[in-house]
C-alpha cells in the first residue's frame, strides 16, 4: 500500500511499558515519516504531553494507571488530539468504555501493521482537519475586528496628523528663534526631547495609516544588490554602537528587478532593525545577503547570531497589534508581511542557533531591461 503522506511530522506519543512492542511500533511509524515520544507511565506521558503532540497510542495496562483512566486526562490537555487505545485482551465492555471516554480507536494485539498505520493516518487526519478548522475560525474572528480597528485608527490617524505637524513646526520656529539668541543646553535640550517624541508620534501615526489603507505599490526597475548594500550601509553605524558588526554579502553582477523599491527598503529596515534589537545587550554578528533564484523565488536574507525567536512568539509575529515591545504597536512586521505579500511574496523565519529571515520575492524573467533612471 502507499505510504500515509499525513503521517509525515506526525507528533505520535506512544504510551506502553513493553520494550519489544515500542520499538516494533516505533520502527512502523518512523519508517512513514512521523516524529515518536515514548512514555513507559502515566505520569510521564501526562509530563510529555505538556509538549504538545497529535494522537497518543495508549495501552490499557500501565505500571501506575490505565489506559482508560490516562485518556480523559490527555484530553483535557488539548481537545484536538486523539487517543488510540491498545489491548491484548478486548472485552465487550472495555470497548464500550473506550467509546464513552472519547477514544478515537481500540487497537487489538497483535495488530497488522497495514491496518495500523490506516487507522492512525485517519486520526491524524482528523486532528489536522479539527486545528485547520479551529486556526480558520480564529483568524475569521482577527480578521473582523481588524476590518473595525483600521476603519478607526484610519480615522483617527488623519485628525491626529494635522495637528502634530503644526506642533513640530511651531517647535521648529521656536528651537531657530531661541538657538539665535543662546545656545544654553539648558533651554534647547528640552525642546530636542520634545521633538523627538513628536517624531515618534508621527512614526506612529505612519503606522497606523499604513496599515489602515490599501497597499498601492510604486513599481520601477532597480539593482537589488545596491539596494541591499544602501540599507546594510545606512544602518550599520546603529548597529555598531551596541558592538554589533552589520556587513552585507553580496553577488558581485548586478540584478534587476521590478518593484516598489521604497517600500521593499522599509521591509528591508524593518527586519535588520528587528535584528539590531535581538543584539543590542550582548553584540554580534548581522549579515544581509541576497540567495538564488531557487524554485522561482529570491531570498533577501537577514541572519543574525543572537537567541532566536521562541516558537510561541515566531507564530504570531505578523498578527498585527501583536508585539513584545514596552512601547510596541506590534504593526511593523504586519505592515512588512502585507508589503511583501503585495510583491506575491512571502517571508519566513527560521532559528536554529540565531535567526535566519528570508524575504522571498518572486525571481525576475532573464532579460529584464536595465534599471529605471531616477
Amino acid at each position: 500500500m502507499s505510504p500515509p503522506i499525513r503521517l509525515r511530522d506526525a507528533q505520535v506519543l506512544l504510551v506502553d511499558d513493553h520494550d519489544d512492542l515500542v520499538e516494533n511500533l516505533r520502527e512502523i511509524l518512523e519508517d512513514e515519516g512521523a516524529r515518536v515520544t515514548r512514555a513507559a507511565r502515566a505520569s510521564e506521558a501526562l509530563d510529555q504531553a505538556k509538549h504538545g503532540f497529535d494522537i497518543a497510542l495508549v495501552d490499557i495496562g500501565l505500571p501506575d494507571a490505565t489506559g482508560l483512566s490516562l485518556l480523559p486526562q490527555l484530553r483535557a490537555l488539548d481537545d484536538r488530539v486523539e487517543v488510540l487505545l491498545i489491548t491484548g485482551s478486548a472485552s465487550i465492555e472495555d470497548a464500550i468504555a473506550a467509546v464513552s471516554q472519547g477514544a478515537y480507536a481500540y487497537v487489538l494485539k497483535p495488530f497488522d501493521p497495514d491496518a495500523l498505520l490506516a487507522t492512525v493516518d485517519r486520526a491524524v487526519e482528523k486532528v489536522r482537519l479539527q486545528r485547520g478548522a479551529h486556526e480558520f475560525a480564529r483568524r475569521a474572528r482577527i480578521a473582523e475586528k481588524l476590518a473595525a480597528i483600521g476603519e478607526l485608527s484610519g480615522g483617527l490617524a488623519h485628525e491626529i496628523r494635522s495637528p502634530l505637524n503644526g506642533a513640530s513646526l511651531q517647535l521648529q520656529l521656536l528651537e531657530r528663534r531661541i538657538s539665535r539668541v543662546s545656545s544654553d543646553p539648558a533651554l534647547l535640550g528640552p525642546i530636542e526631547m520634545v521633538q523627538s517624541e513628536l517624531n515618534r508620534l508621527s512614526h506612529l501615526v505612519e503606522d497606523f495609516l499604513s496599515f489602515a489603507r490599501p497597499v498601492e505599490l510604486d513599481l520601477h526597475r532597480f539593482d537589488l544588490p545596491t539596494l541591499l548594500a544602501q540599507v546594510a550601509e545606512l544602518l550599520a553605524p546603529e548597529a555598531a554602537t551596541h558592538g554589533i558588526e552589520l556587513r552585507a554579502e553580496l553577488p558581485g553582477a548586478g540584478l534587476v528587478y521590478e518593484g516598489d523599491r521604497h517600500k521593499l527598503q522599509q521591509v528591508l529596515i524593518n527586519v535588520v532593525r528587528n535584528a539590531i534589537e535581538a543584539l543590542e545587550h550582548t553584540g554580534g554578528d548581522i549579515v544581509v545577503s541576497l540567495v538564488g533564484p531557487e524554485d522561482g523565488m529570491l531570498a533577501l536574507r537577514v541572519t543574525d547570531d543572537g537567541p532566536g525567536i521562541p516558537e510561541d512568539i515566531r507564530s504570531r509575529v505578523f498578527e498585527p497589534f501583536f508585539s513584545t515591545k514596552a512601547m510596541g504597536t506590534g504593526l511593523g512586521m504586519a505592515i512588512c508581511h502585507a508589503l511583501v505579500q503585495r510583491h506575491g511574496g512571502a517571508i519566513h523565519i527560521r532559528c536554529d542557533g540565531g535567526t535566519e529571515v528570508d524575504i522571498l520575492l518572486p525571481a525576475p524573467v532573464a532579460g529584464d531591461a536595465a534599471p529605471d533612471r531616477a
